[in-house]
């Protein structure tokens, strides 16, 4: 058996990614499913249509979670003595 038949093997292997529905989805994120529903009415997490049905992969799922990060603030008085070190 080649190369060849090692990929088809793997394919058969191969299970499609399990797509979550919208409450699956905000149980696993930890948030309302009404604060999804809205993000999702207003475009603005990533998602997938199948027709009327909305379902999010796992990487729908990072991607929301990477945009929800925040970067911590330093105050002024901190930035203002960095400034005068360097």
């Amino acid at each position: 058996m080649g190369e060849t038949g090692q990929r088809d093997e793997e394919t058969k292997d191969a299970q499609p990614e399990r797509l979550l529905t919208i409450p699956e989805a905000a149980r696993v994120l930890a948030v309302p499913e009404s604060w999804l529903r809205e993000r999702v009415r207003l475009r603005r997490v990533a998602h997938r249509r199948l027709g009327k049905h909305v379902r999010f992969s796992a990487s729908d799922l990072e991607a929301i979670v990477d945009g929800a990060a925040q970067h911590a603030l330093t105050s002024r008085r901190m930035a203002h003595q960095w400034r005068r070190q360097g």
